[in-house]
């Protein structure tokens, strides 16, 4: 195993161990589905891994929450749809920053923007599948995370700058090339 997929390790853990506990603090005020806070370890996770631990982390932290706390639910398919959510932030994320080597405004834009086209298509599909078939229901799913995403637009850049400065050595995008 290489030495920065080592590193990878212990970053994965961490980002997983945070998106596990930091949605509790916000289901307690009832925001977790407002303010997806799950998101944010992930996202940011995942400008900081490879791929494949990107993947590992958008499917364990969902998972991991479910299995420990029933949270996100699998009925209705929230835990689903939040995983499926997840892997195209992470994939995205990772794939654009490192293999791209796009800065993290403009990668964090991208991603949550395809992630909510992809949120509005996927829930399109399945609404219908459980009886809700109000032409506008989609757009309100998509809609109720936007206090998130405006979460994510301003935290994430100040966590990665915070993380260039610091710790250096998971910044880097040549890592993971």
């Amino acid at each position: 195993m290489k030495e920065q997929d080592l590193r990878q390790i212990p970053l994965t853990a961490f980002f997983a161990a945070l998106a596990v506990a930091l949605p509790q603090l916000f289901h307690l005020l009832g925001l977790g589905a407002v303010f997806l806070p799950m998101f944010l370890p992930v996202t940011t996770g995942a400008m900081l891994l490879s791929w494949q631990f990107a993947l590992a982390l958008a499917l364990i932290a969902p998972m991991t929450s479910w299995l420990l706390t029933g949270m996100p639910p699998l009925v209705p398919p929230v835990l689903p749809v939040v995983i499926a959510e997840l892997i195209v932030i992470a994939l995205g994320a990772s794939y654009l920053r490192f293999h791209k080597q796009m800065n993290v405004w403009l990668t964090l834009l991208t991603v949550l923007l395809f992630d909510r086209l992809f949120l509005f298509l996927l829930v399109s599909f399945i609404a219908p599948l459980f009886g809700w078939e109000h032409p506008l229901f989609s757009l309100g799913i998509v809609a109720s995370g936007l206090p998130g995403i405006a979460l994510q637009i301003i935290a994430i850049p100040l966590v990665m700058r915070f993380v260039e400065e610091k710790y250096p050595q998971y910044y880097s995008p040549d890592l993971h090339t």
